[in-house]
């Protein structure tokens, strides 16, 4: 069995080598395609390639436990989607972009190291986070249905946010304990986890979100527990939309 588990743990490790030694093409790569968008903004083509790209990236990071790489290529994603959003491709655009690239380019270099230390790397990326903010306040949707995730995103348009939205628990999971957020709306009946279990995972970690504000939406009205502690608990009916934006602005922090 140790023989056979030393043999599996080899395996492992090679494949992460191997991961991270492709890293530096892959990173070339997305700097011609973000290069070429700054130039040819309509380049459809170029767009869909570099997000297929830094998604692919985002799932090979997890899976090679590298949740650096995952928290980088997630925000890249981020730009991305707000950057066509807004048709606003152009130097701005480019010089953020390539930032994302230049961390991930060396998180390459320290996960080589005997003891990885990515502290400095995190700094960097809180800085770009911020910058990219423009004094909005990141929240996270946590949501299966796609219908109830798009009211939640219309209902808060007019409000200074950048938001994030996952349709499953265990994926709300991952972004809660690896990036910051101002504040989550959880719907209770989430897949893989549902809403009450992931805030109750997320209050017991030791993580950056541990006392984040999250707003609860359920179709249900018995009790919510207490050591999930929502900042409130609301119901889908037809007051939901003016509900949801009160309790949004009762916990923006400032």
């Amino acid at each position: 069995m140790t023989a056979n588990m030393d043999a599996f743990q080899a395996l492992l490790a090679s494949m992460r080598e191997a991961f991270l030694d492709e890293l530096p093409e892959r990173c070339g790569h997305f700097d011609a395609l973000i290069l070429s968008l700054e130039t040819s903004p309509d380049d459809r083509e170029a767009f869909n390639e570099l997000y297929r790209g830094v998604h692919s990236l985002k799932g090979s990071g997890g899976t090679h436990g590298l949740s650096i790489i995952t928290t980088i290529c997630h925000q890249l994603e981020n730009l991305l989607s707000e950057t066509e959003a807004r048709q606003a491709f152009g130097t701005v655009f480019a010089t953020r972009a390539l930032a994302y690239v230049d961390l991930l380019r060396q998180v390459e270099a320290v996960a080589h190291q005997a003891k990885p230390d990515y502290s400095a790397i995190e700094v960097e990326l809180e800085a770009l986070r911020q910058l990219t903010l423009q004094r909005r306040k990141a929240g996270l949707i946590a949501e299966s249905s796609s219908v109830m995730a798009g009211l939640y995103q219309k209902a808060l348009e007019t409000l200074p946010l950048q938001l994030t939205v996952v349709d499953d628990g265990l994926t709300a999971l991952a972004c809660l304990l690896h990036e910051p957020y101002d504040f989550v709306i959880v719907g209770r009946e989430l897949k893989e986890l549902n809403g009450m279990a992931l805030m109750t995972a997320v209050r017991a970690a030791e993580a950056r979100n541990q006392h984040i504000p999250a707003i609860l939406v359920s179709s249900k009205r018995d009790a919510v527990p207490e050591h999930a502690r929502f900042s409130a608990a609301l119901s889908r009916d037809q007051q939901l939309a003016g509900n949801l934006v009160a309790a949004v602005r009762a916990v923006l922090p400032g």
